[in-house]
């Protein structure tokens, strides 16, 4: 009998984009902003700024029209972006100038402005550079590095789930609202725990995050205990599965048993005698290890295993389970994480070369232009090499990216000491 190759399915009409494919896709707007910087560098730098006292800095308006009707011959999509962006960079000039003139000298004002420039210009070096084409020295590029860096923190690789659990646990002193970060998408509306494939690993939604809690605050109250399977003369806590799962019935997929068992074990944890939830033996192994689980002895001799958790406990499990599993990440979750990698990515860049007061920062944050970046660059961190998730799942849908990039843009507080680690890792490397 002949042996049957087994590929995932993909869509009719959509084929698998290779590395050459998507590279080009986000090096286009990058390659079309980097001139438009550094003409207008040399532009101000040949200006005399005795002009910076006029009025209405017509000037000034004059030379980005100027600039405007000079002819380029690009498709008209990247004429407009160009066009969008050099009108942002001089109207961020003008108002720089009438903000500042009076208060600082004309002389200074060009400098400033020259730097601000020559910065900026920078840091679009770098995302041109990001990686090499042809992928040679991979692990010498900044977005292997940087993915690798961020992935160790907030979404490890492993032999096994509990070396990732480690690896979660010891960063989640200063990174946990980070960890949670990760699988908590904005899109959970879209999600179903219990997937016709099976196997389909969703985010954490707000209701099995109350679940969690649930779950945490009667382990650690009054659970009942009983034989560990396992391993004789030993106790685990058990909790009655319809003291957790029954307020929330009818939210996770109408009492389906499948649904509740795949949320167990996405934590730890398993279903006994088809009544009682308890952790799984592996999981037992390390919640002992991390004193999560201390032992106390009976009048019997027998040993039991006495849960000292909290929601933190479960919730990186779940990460390490999802690490583990990305293969079978949700489209919402890949999109989520490959999302957030993109951005602390991007961002990380920007705060390394940018000084805080830059005034052409809000330029680089703005949805126009890194609707035009992240996309792409949440295709590269996606491949085998980098995080291994199926890019094919990321959505190309313009209303999306627009619904992601606004709710995204919202949550940098979550993500601000990590964004500022990888600037400073930026510096070593």
């Amino acid at each position: 009998m002949s042996r049957r190759r087994f590929t995932e399915r993909v869509r009719s009409g959509r084929s698998r984009e290779k590395w050459t494919d998507i590279l080009p896709k986000y090096l286009t707007h990058i390659s079309h902003m980097q001139p438009v910087l550094k003409e207008t560098r040399r532009i101000i730098i040949e200006l005399d700024p005795i002009i910076f006292l006029e009025p209405e800095l017509e000037i000034l308006d004059q030379i980005r029209q100027e600039e405007e009707k000079r002819g380029r011959r690009t498709v008209r999509a990247l004429s407009e972006f160009s066009a969008m962006y050099r009108s942002n960079i001089y109207e961020i000039i003008i108002n720089f100038i009438i903000n500042f003139r009076g208060k600082i000298e004309p002389i200074e004002l060009k400098d400033y402005i020259i730097d601000h420039l020559y910065e900026a210009i920078k840091a679009l070096d770098i995302l041109q550079k990001i990686t090499n084409p042809d992928q040679r020295d991979l692990d010498k590029t900044y977005l292997y590095l940087l993915v690798k860096f961020i992935e160790e923190i907030i979404f490890p690789k492993g032999n096994n789930i509990e070396n990732r659990y480690d690896k979660l646990l010891l960063n989640s002193k200063d990174y946990y609202e980070c960890q949670r970060h990760l699988l908590q998408t904005h899109t959970f509306y879209r999600e179903k725990l219990k997937n016709p494939e099976g196997f389909t690993i969703p985010g954490i939604s707000p209701k099995v995050y109350q679940i969690i809690n649930n779950i945490t605050s009667l382990f650690n109250l009054e659970p009942n205990y009983g034989e560990f399977p396992e391993r004789s003369g030993y106790e685990i806590p058990l909790l009655l599965k319809n003291d957790v799962f029954e307020p929330y019935i009818e939210s996770i997929a109408n009492a389906e048993e499948e649904a509740i068992e795949n949320i167990a074990e996405r934590i730890g944890l398993r279903v006994l005698d088809g009544i009682f939830l308890a952790p799984q033996a592996a999981f037992v192994e390390i919640l002992l290890k991390h004193n999560f689980l201390r032992e106390e002895t009976q009048e019997d001799g027998k040993i039991r295993y006495v849960p000292q958790f909290s929601n933190e406990t479960l919730v990186l499990y779940y990460s390490a389970f999802a690490s583990l599993r990305r293969g079978f990440l949700s489209k919402e979750l890949v999109n989520w994480i490959a999302m957030n990698f993109a951005l602390v990515i991007y961002m990380g860049i920007l705060k390394w070369k940018l000084s805080d007061d830059n005034i052409f920062y809000g330029i680089f944050k703005d949805l126009q232009t890194s609707e035009k970046i992240l996309p792409y660059l949440m295709k590269l961190s996606s491949f085998p090499n980098y995080l291994g998730m199926e890019k094919m799942k990321i959505r190309d849908s313009i209303q999306y990216r627009k619904e992601i990039f606004n709710f995204i843009g919202s949550q940098i507080d979550n993500l601000k000491e990590l964004i500022d680690e990888v600037s400073k890792y930026c510096d070593q490397i």
